[in-house]
């Protein structure tokens, strides 16, 4: 119960360091307040227009199969660097990461295993670890090709 409640506590205080500091991209809808309706204003904003020109509008949604189970620990250590997290959140989230373990039973036998990648099963902090890492991809600036 008290890890839930640190996890909790952690990722507040995450997310207020980024919105305080207006560090997420305004591309990001995912995991945020009013995130549907956000991505569906937008939607409607770049749609209307073509369509009220008679043109044609393709969308692509994408959906990262197993994103949270593949969130790399070190570009979540150095996104929250980049964004000048504050120290002790940072040192907090390190130990968060350090010397997990994951452990399957089978008949008479377990197996223990080190991990060093994902977000931990149930952890409240896996949509907040999820907006950090594609937060730097939503920020990259693409070509008109």
């Amino acid at each position: 119960m008290e890890g839930k409640v640190l996890e909790k506590l952690l990722i507040n205080r995450i997310n207020h360091h980024m919105y305080k500091h207006n560090l997420l991209t305004d591309r990001l809808f995912a995991f945020t307040p009013q995130s549907v309706t956000n991505a569906a204003m937008e939607a409607k904003k770049f749609i209307q227009p073509v369509l009220e020109n008679r043109g044609l509008v393709i969308m692509t949604s994408l959906d990262v199969k197993g994103a949270f189970d593949a969130a790399w620990w070190p570009s979540i250590l150095q996104a929250l660097k980049d964004l000048g997290c504050p120290r002790n959140l940072y040192n907090l989230i390190k130990g968060f990461f350090s010397q997990r373990t994951a452990v399957m039973f089978t008949n008479s036998v377990s197996i223990k295993r080190r991990i060093t990648k994902g977000c931990p099963q149930g952890s409240c902090c896996r949509p907040g670890f999820w907006n950090l890492l594609y937060n730097i991809l939503l920020k990259l600036e693409l070509t008109s090709n």
